[in-house]
Protein backbone atom coordinates (compact mmCIF):
# COMPACT_ATOMS: atom_id res chain seq x y z
CA UNK A 1 0.00 0.00 0.00
CA UNK A 2 0.96 3.12 -1.21
CA UNK A 3 0.38 6.96 -0.82
CA UNK A 4 -1.07 6.80 -4.15
CA UNK A 5 -3.35 3.97 -3.38
CA UNK A 6 -4.26 5.90 0.17
CA UNK A 7 -5.06 9.02 -1.72
CA UNK A 8 -6.99 6.91 -4.58
CA UNK A 9 -9.20 5.47 -1.38
CA UNK A 10 -9.65 8.66 0.22
CA UNK A 11 -11.40 10.40 -2.64
CA UNK A 12 -13.09 7.45 -3.08
CA UNK A 13 -14.78 7.48 0.26
CA UNK A 14 -15.35 10.80 0.34
CA UNK A 15 -16.95 11.10 -2.93
CA UNK A 16 -18.79 7.83 -2.99
CA UNK A 17 -18.34 7.61 -6.93
CA UNK A 18 -15.69 6.35 -9.08
CA UNK A 19 -16.13 8.99 -11.58
CA UNK A 20 -16.66 11.79 -9.50
CA UNK A 21 -13.03 10.99 -7.49
CA UNK A 22 -11.41 10.33 -10.85
CA UNK A 23 -12.32 14.17 -11.72
CA UNK A 24 -11.09 15.10 -8.17
CA UNK A 25 -7.61 12.78 -8.89
CA UNK A 26 -7.41 14.22 -12.51
CA UNK A 27 -6.94 11.07 -13.55
CA UNK A 28 -10.10 8.80 -15.82
CA UNK A 29 -11.93 6.15 -14.31
CA UNK A 30 -10.54 2.95 -15.55
CA UNK A 31 -6.69 3.31 -13.99
CA UNK A 32 -8.45 3.93 -10.41
CA UNK A 33 -10.89 1.37 -10.64
CA UNK A 34 -7.42 -1.12 -10.85
CA UNK A 35 -5.53 0.99 -8.81
CA UNK A 36 -8.88 -0.03 -5.73
CA UNK A 37 -8.93 -3.60 -7.44
CA UNK A 38 -5.32 -4.18 -6.83
CA UNK A 39 -5.70 -2.41 -3.31
CA UNK A 40 -8.70 -4.77 -2.23
CA UNK A 41 -6.28 -7.39 -3.65
CA UNK A 42 -2.72 -6.83 -1.36
CA UNK A 43 -5.04 -6.23 1.89
CA UNK A 44 -7.14 -9.33 1.24
CA UNK A 45 -10.42 -7.70 1.94
CA UNK A 46 -13.37 -5.84 0.04
CA UNK A 47 -13.46 -1.79 0.96
CA UNK A 48 -16.28 -0.53 -1.22
CA UNK A 49 -19.62 -2.03 -2.16
CA UNK A 50 -20.37 -1.08 -5.77
CA UNK A 51 -24.34 -0.27 -6.89
CA UNK A 52 -26.28 1.39 -9.33
CA UNK A 53 -26.42 4.82 -7.17
CA UNK A 54 -22.57 4.66 -6.21
CA UNK A 55 -20.09 2.76 -3.48
CA UNK A 56 -20.37 2.70 -0.19
CA UNK A 57 -18.14 1.25 2.68
CA UNK A 58 -17.25 -1.96 3.81
CA UNK A 59 -16.40 -2.56 7.77
CA UNK A 60 -12.86 -2.49 6.04
CA UNK A 61 -13.49 0.29 4.35
CA UNK A 62 -14.66 2.33 7.10
CA UNK A 63 -12.29 0.89 9.54
CA UNK A 64 -9.23 2.69 7.28
CA UNK A 65 -10.69 5.61 6.24
CA UNK A 66 -9.30 7.72 9.80
CA UNK A 67 -5.96 5.72 9.66
CA UNK A 68 -6.02 6.99 5.86
CA UNK A 69 -6.59 10.49 6.62
CA UNK A 70 -4.08 10.52 8.84
CA UNK A 71 -1.29 9.42 7.12
CA UNK A 72 -2.04 11.88 4.59
CA UNK A 73 -2.94 14.43 7.25
CA UNK A 74 1.11 13.98 7.95
CA UNK A 75 2.46 13.76 5.31
CA UNK A 76 1.00 16.95 4.04
CA UNK A 77 2.23 18.11 7.70
CA UNK A 78 5.84 16.92 7.27
CA UNK A 79 5.62 18.68 3.76
CA UNK A 80 4.22 22.41 5.12
CA UNK A 81 7.21 21.92 8.02
CA UNK A 82 10.07 21.23 5.35
CA UNK A 83 9.01 23.70 3.09
CA UNK A 84 8.75 26.29 5.83
CA UNK A 85 12.34 25.64 6.73
CA UNK A 86 13.79 25.66 3.79
CA UNK A 87 12.07 28.80 2.85
CA UNK A 88 13.20 30.67 6.38
CA UNK A 89 10.06 30.91 7.72
CA UNK A 90 10.59 28.73 10.84
CA UNK A 91 13.64 27.64 12.78
CA UNK A 92 16.32 29.71 15.17
CA UNK A 93 18.43 32.83 14.63
CA UNK A 94 20.83 33.55 17.67
CA UNK A 95 21.66 37.24 17.37
CA UNK A 96 24.40 39.51 19.33
CA UNK A 97 24.40 42.67 19.83
CA UNK A 98 26.41 45.63 21.59
CA UNK A 99 25.40 47.06 24.69
CA UNK A 100 24.25 50.61 23.01
CA UNK A 101 22.37 49.42 19.76
CA UNK A 102 18.66 48.77 22.01
CA UNK A 103 18.61 52.54 21.86
CA UNK A 104 19.43 52.87 18.75
CA UNK A 105 16.31 53.08 15.69
CA UNK A 106 17.15 50.57 13.31
CA UNK A 107 17.98 47.29 15.95
CA UNK A 108 14.75 47.59 17.56
CA UNK A 109 13.31 48.43 14.24
CA UNK A 110 14.14 44.66 12.26
CA UNK A 111 13.72 42.79 15.34
CA UNK A 112 10.06 44.25 15.21
CA UNK A 113 9.94 43.41 11.93
CA UNK A 114 12.11 40.18 11.49
CA UNK A 115 9.08 38.87 14.20
CA UNK A 116 6.15 40.25 12.69
CA UNK A 117 6.96 38.73 9.31
CA UNK A 118 8.15 35.03 10.32
CA UNK A 119 6.78 34.80 13.52
CA UNK A 120 7.69 31.25 13.73
CA UNK A 121 11.23 31.98 13.19
CA UNK A 122 12.62 31.42 17.09
CA UNK A 123 14.72 34.70 17.98
CA UNK A 124 17.89 34.37 20.95
CA UNK A 125 19.08 37.60 21.94
CA UNK A 126 22.64 38.23 23.54
CA UNK A 127 24.52 41.35 24.38
CA UNK A 128 27.75 41.02 24.62
CA UNK A 129 30.94 43.22 23.41
CA UNK A 130 31.77 43.64 19.49
CA UNK A 131 34.91 41.66 19.93
CA UNK A 132 32.87 38.86 21.93
CA UNK A 133 30.01 38.66 18.84
CA UNK A 134 33.18 38.82 16.20
CA UNK A 135 34.61 35.42 18.07
CA UNK A 136 31.18 33.43 18.68
CA UNK A 137 30.43 34.01 15.34
CA UNK A 138 33.96 32.71 14.31
CA UNK A 139 33.14 29.53 16.47
CA UNK A 140 29.43 29.54 15.30
CA UNK A 141 27.73 30.62 18.60
CA UNK A 142 26.06 33.06 17.14
CA UNK A 143 24.32 33.71 13.37
CA UNK A 144 24.15 37.28 13.34
CA UNK A 145 26.20 40.84 15.07
CA UNK A 146 25.29 44.21 15.70
CA UNK A 147 28.79 45.61 16.45
CA UNK A 148 30.80 49.08 16.18
CA UNK A 149 33.46 48.96 13.53
CA UNK A 150 36.37 46.58 14.99
CA UNK A 151 39.38 45.31 13.88
CA UNK A 152 40.24 41.80 13.35
CA UNK A 153 41.96 38.56 11.18
CA UNK A 154 39.32 37.23 9.86
CA UNK A 155 37.78 39.33 7.20
CA UNK A 156 37.65 36.39 4.71
CA UNK A 157 35.64 34.23 6.91
CA UNK A 158 33.06 37.06 7.82
CA UNK A 159 30.92 40.24 6.26
CA UNK A 160 29.80 43.01 7.19
CA UNK A 161 27.53 45.74 6.38
CA UNK A 162 26.92 49.67 7.84
CA UNK A 163 23.40 49.56 8.83
CA UNK A 164 23.30 53.41 9.96
CA UNK A 165 25.31 55.90 10.69
CA UNK A 166 25.31 57.87 13.78
CA UNK A 167 26.97 61.16 14.95
CA UNK A 168 28.86 61.64 18.17
CA UNK A 169 27.69 64.01 21.06
CA UNK A 170 29.31 64.35 24.53
CA UNK A 171 27.32 63.71 27.19
CA UNK A 172 28.17 66.68 30.14
CA UNK A 173 26.68 66.94 33.75
CA UNK A 174 23.97 69.81 33.60
CA UNK A 175 25.61 72.07 35.51
CA UNK A 176 28.83 71.98 33.20
CA UNK A 177 30.09 74.61 31.73
CA UNK A 178 29.70 73.45 28.55
CA UNK A 179 26.40 71.91 28.89
CA UNK A 180 24.71 74.70 27.69
CA UNK A 181 26.67 75.70 24.60
CA UNK A 182 24.54 74.69 21.34
CA UNK A 183 27.62 72.64 19.60
CA UNK A 184 31.27 71.52 20.70
CA UNK A 185 34.20 71.36 18.79
CA UNK A 186 36.49 68.64 20.31
CA UNK A 187 39.42 71.16 21.26
CA UNK A 188 37.24 72.33 23.90
CA UNK A 189 37.73 69.11 26.13
CA UNK A 190 40.99 69.20 26.34
CA UNK A 191 41.07 70.40 29.73
CA UNK A 192 38.22 68.56 31.11
CA UNK A 193 37.98 64.90 32.94
CA UNK A 194 37.23 62.53 30.20
CA UNK A 195 35.42 58.98 30.59
CA UNK A 196 36.37 56.92 27.77
CA UNK A 197 35.44 53.26 26.42
CA UNK A 198 38.18 50.62 27.95
CA UNK A 199 40.14 48.06 25.31
CA UNK A 200 37.83 45.34 26.66
CA UNK A 201 34.69 47.40 25.19
CA UNK A 202 36.21 45.72 22.00
CA UNK A 203 35.15 47.86 19.22
CA UNK A 204 37.12 50.26 17.36
CA UNK A 205 34.98 53.31 18.59
CA UNK A 206 38.36 54.28 21.49
CA UNK A 207 40.68 53.99 19.03
CA UNK A 208 38.56 56.13 16.90
CA UNK A 209 37.81 58.63 19.84
CA UNK A 210 41.63 58.84 20.40
CA UNK A 211 42.39 59.40 16.89
CA UNK A 212 39.34 62.02 16.83
CA UNK A 213 40.99 64.05 19.75
CA UNK A 214 44.86 63.66 18.37
CA UNK A 215 43.12 65.24 15.39
CA UNK A 216 41.70 67.98 17.55
CA UNK A 217 45.19 68.65 18.88
CA UNK A 218 44.94 66.99 22.52
CA UNK A 219 45.48 63.63 24.51
CA UNK A 220 42.20 63.19 26.65
CA UNK A 221 42.98 63.31 30.33
CA UNK A 222 41.28 59.94 30.72
CA UNK A 223 39.45 59.64 34.54
CA UNK A 224 37.91 56.35 34.08
CA UNK A 225 37.45 54.05 31.57
CA UNK A 226 33.66 51.73 30.87
CA UNK A 227 32.89 48.86 29.07
CA UNK A 228 29.35 50.34 27.67
CA UNK A 229 27.67 53.74 26.65
CA UNK A 230 25.01 53.27 29.46
CA UNK A 231 27.96 53.30 32.25
CA UNK A 232 29.55 56.06 30.80
CA UNK A 233 26.45 57.70 30.61
CA UNK A 234 25.54 56.87 34.33
CA UNK A 235 28.93 58.46 35.49
CA UNK A 236 28.69 61.40 33.29
CA UNK A 237 25.24 61.77 35.64
CA UNK A 238 27.23 61.27 38.93
CA UNK A 239 29.57 64.43 37.71
CA UNK A 240 32.78 62.20 37.27
CA UNK A 241 33.99 63.31 33.75
CA UNK A 242 32.53 64.08 30.23
CA UNK A 243 32.38 61.32 27.14
CA UNK A 244 31.34 60.92 23.77
CA UNK A 245 28.47 58.75 23.31
CA UNK A 246 25.86 58.15 20.10
CA UNK A 247 23.11 60.18 19.41
CA UNK A 248 20.60 57.41 19.78
CA UNK A 249 22.12 57.60 23.51
CA UNK A 250 19.78 60.45 24.04
CA UNK A 251 16.61 58.06 24.44
CA UNK A 252 18.42 56.66 27.44
CA UNK A 253 16.58 58.20 30.59
CA UNK A 254 19.22 59.13 32.64
CA UNK A 255 18.89 62.47 34.67
CA UNK A 256 21.27 65.35 35.28
CA UNK A 257 22.47 64.78 31.67
CA UNK A 258 23.19 67.14 28.86
CA UNK A 259 23.95 65.64 25.37
CA UNK A 260 25.51 68.35 23.06
CA UNK A 261 26.70 67.91 19.48
CA UNK A 262 30.19 67.78 17.82
CA UNK A 263 30.98 70.48 15.39
CA UNK A 264 34.25 67.71 14.08
CA UNK A 265 33.95 65.96 10.79
CA UNK A 266 34.21 62.59 11.11
CA UNK A 267 32.96 62.36 14.76
CA UNK A 268 30.50 59.40 14.28
CA UNK A 269 30.42 55.71 14.54
CA UNK A 270 28.66 53.33 12.39
CA UNK A 271 26.25 50.25 13.25
CA UNK A 272 27.48 47.14 11.64
CA UNK A 273 25.72 43.61 11.10
CA UNK A 274 28.14 41.00 10.38
CA UNK A 275 27.41 37.36 9.71
CA UNK A 276 29.30 34.35 8.67
CA UNK A 277 30.17 34.39 4.48
CA UNK A 278 29.33 30.78 4.20
CA UNK A 279 26.45 30.32 6.22
CA UNK A 280 23.72 28.69 4.41
CA UNK A 281 20.61 29.62 6.60
CA UNK A 282 17.41 30.69 4.27
CA UNK A 283 16.53 32.44 7.84
CA UNK A 284 19.57 34.88 7.96
CA UNK A 285 18.97 35.42 4.34
CA UNK A 286 15.71 36.62 5.53
CA UNK A 287 17.95 38.19 7.91
CA UNK A 288 19.85 40.01 6.05
CA UNK A 289 17.16 40.91 2.80
CA UNK A 290 14.92 42.53 5.61
CA UNK A 291 17.71 44.55 6.44
CA UNK A 292 19.30 45.29 3.31
CA UNK A 293 16.40 45.97 1.33
CA UNK A 294 15.24 43.18 -1.57
CA UNK A 295 17.83 41.19 -3.62
CA UNK A 296 20.80 39.17 -2.25
CA UNK A 297 22.46 41.86 0.48
CA UNK A 298 25.61 43.11 -0.58
CA UNK A 299 29.19 42.17 0.96
CA UNK A 300 32.06 43.65 2.44
CA UNK A 301 34.65 42.80 4.53
CA UNK A 302 34.55 43.20 8.20
CA UNK A 303 37.32 45.28 9.77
Amino acid sequence: MDLQDLRAFVAIAEERHFSRAAQRLHISQPPLSQRIAALEGKLGVRLFQRGRGGVSLTAAGDALLPQARAVLAQLARATEIAQRAGHGESGHLSIGFAGSMPFSEVLPRLLRDFRQTWPQVRLSLREQSSSEQLRLLLERGLDLGFVRPTRHADAQTLCSRVLQREPLFVATHVEHPLAGVGALGLRELHDQPFILYSQEFGSGLREHILQLCQQAGFTPQVVQEVHEMPTLISLVSAGIGVGLVTESMQRAAVPFVRYVPLSDRQASTDIVLCWRRDDPSPVLRNFLALAFGSGRPGEAAAG
